[in-house]
């Protein structure tokens, strides 16, 4: 189904394999406690607030998914190697100055924003490979 000229469900499939790396690397590879070390917080405050926001976790995938599939239209981005490397550019032009720049100027070590950084990287390669094959 084509919303605006864009694959609707390319676009709910690079949103869901976002989330599935994060699940992978937050969930199985890297220890819950070694990410809250990195990110300068206590289990108490995560328990606290951090997962009062979970359910807007969904979120934030499918608004990277719509903005890189426009993106790819705009840009007229097809093939598995192109929509790698443009979502590898998205995301080292886009987000990962956004979670870099939280760090810049936080206190926090930066061991949260590597592992953030990974997660964005990766998610966004898997992401730009699903919308740009998947037209």
């Amino acid at each position: 189904m084509k919303v605006m000229g864009m694959n609707a469900l390319a676009i709910l499939v690079a949103a869901i394999a976002i989330y599935a790396v994060g699940f992978l690397i937050y969930g199985v590879i890297v220890d819950q406690a070694v990410w809250m070390a990195g990110q300068g917080i206590t289990k108490e405050q995560m328990d606290a607030v951090g997962m009062s926001r979970m359910p807007y976790g969904p979120v934030m995938p499918l608004v990277t998914a719509i903005g890189m599939g426009v993106l790819f239209k705009w840009a007229n981005v097809s093939g598995l190697a192109n929509g790698v490397k443009w979502g590898a550019l998205v995301a080292v032009l886009s987000a990962l100055p956004a979670i870099w720049y939280g760090w810049v100027y936080g206190v926090g070590p930066c061991t949260g924003p590597v592992i953030d950084s990974v997660h964005l990287l990766t998610g966004h390669c898997v992401a730009g490979a699903i919308l740009a094959s998947w037209k």
